[in-house]
This record gives structure tokens, sequence and C-alpha cells, in this order.
């Protein structure tokens, strides 16, 4: 996969949100596995990704959609494969079982709560089939460093609720399987993609001489 594709598909910290690439891709390169529901899309990475694996799409976020998801699919000539709905991620319109497939990235924190976390994840699993998956990249509540740069410098910063490992391993008690992976710590300090490319090759030593609960991205895998 090419450098400016994979830009397309993650967007932002690229160098350590673009290992869901690697952790995910037995999944969605599973012919198997056809349809496949991604929430929170207002940029539509994460459709396109799965749009190329030949799924079929429902792209879905909380506002109406503007122009930059339709832009990106048709730039990659896979709005065929791809429907829009605007959904609220705690309360779907889908029935039980409609898809193999339920992905999003960065979206918890938007929900505010606890509480409203915990009902988007039951709403995934209401409409995944049995068996069928729960791809998730979210930001961690990390370490006091992280905790107070929000709070200072992020203008939406405390009205997210940032969920914890513990928070997030509840969230998914429903399902059979979770797994997860963390990583990031210093990237998102970088103000340019530029700089938190750069602060990523660091993340990576860190990473095994850090407590897990300072890395702020999260990458799971749930199982129905």
């Amino acid at each position: 996969m090419n450098q400016r594709l994979i830009n397309d598909i993650i967007q932002w910290d690229v160098k350590n949100w673009a290992r869901l690439i690697e952790i995910w891709r037995t999944i969605i390169e599973d012919k198997e596995l056809k349809n496949a529901l991604a929430l929170g899309e207002r940029e539509g990475g994460l459709s396109l990704w799965l749009a190329l694996n030949n799924k079929n799409v429902t792209c879905t976020d909380y506002r109406d959609f503007k122009n930059v998801p339709l832009e990106l699919h048709s730039k990659h000539k896979v709005e065929d494969k791809v429907n829009y709905s605007q959904e609220d991620a705690t309360n779907l319109s889908f029935e039980n079982d409609s898809y193999d497939i339920v992905i999003f990235k960065s979206m918890l924190g938007a929900l505010g709560t606890n509480t409203k976390q915990k009902q988007a994840l039951k709403e995934a699993y209401r409409v995944l089939k049995p068996g069928g998956y729960l791809l998730f990249a979210e930001n961690l509540k990390a370490s006091r460093l992280h905790q107070f740069a929000r709070k200072k410098f992020i203008s939406w910063g405390e009205n997210w609720h940032y969920p914890s490992l513990d928070e997030i391993q509840e969230q998914c008690s429903d399902f059979e399987s979770f797994e997860y992976e963390t990583h990031g710590l210093l990237s998102p300090f970088g103000r340019s993609e530029n700089q938190r490319k750069t602060l990523s090759l660091l993340d990576h030593t860190f990473r095994y001489i850090t407590p897990e609960s300072w890395r702020y991205i999260l990458f799971g895998i749930a199982q129905k």
C-alpha cells in the first residue's frame, strides 16, 4: 500500500495510527466478511479502506455528511461500494445481526461519557452477525501529561471522555473475545505531521520501557 493511500485512510499522526492496517489486515482482507458498517466517518478514511477490499460499506456519521468523504471515495473510484447514512452510534437504525464488521477510529471520546460509550458498543454488538468483528482504534486517557495538555491546549478536550484501559475492557465485556494493542506516547505533541512522524520513531522505542497506561492509542479487535 503506497504512502499517499495510507495518508488518505489514516489522516492524522499517520505513523502511529497506521498500525491498525497491519493489526486488522487479516480480518479486512477476509473475503467471507462482506458487509461493513463504519461509524464516525466524518473524513471517510476507514470506509475507503473497506471499499478497496471489496466490502459493501455503510459509511455513517452523527452529523450530516459534507463533501469530504464523498470526494475521497470518488477520488479512489470506490463510490459504488459505499452508501451513506446519518446515524447516532448509541442508537443505530439497523437491524440486529446485519454486519460482518463494525469499525471506527477516534469516536468514543466524542460521546462524552462512559455511559454513552458503553451504549455505542452495545449497539455495535447488536448489529454484528454472530462471529462478526468490531475493529476500533481509540484515544485513551493516557498519562497525566496527556490529560493536562488536552485541558490546556485543546478547545474541546474537556468535553471528551478519554476512556481508560479498564473502561474499554469493561465496555467490551459482552463480546466473546477481546484483544488489543496500545501505541503512541510523544507523537500527539507534534505541531505538524512531520513533527508527529519524527516523534513516532521515539514512541516505538519508548513502547518497551513505559507503562501501557501512558500510551494514547488502543487498537481493539472484539468478536461477537
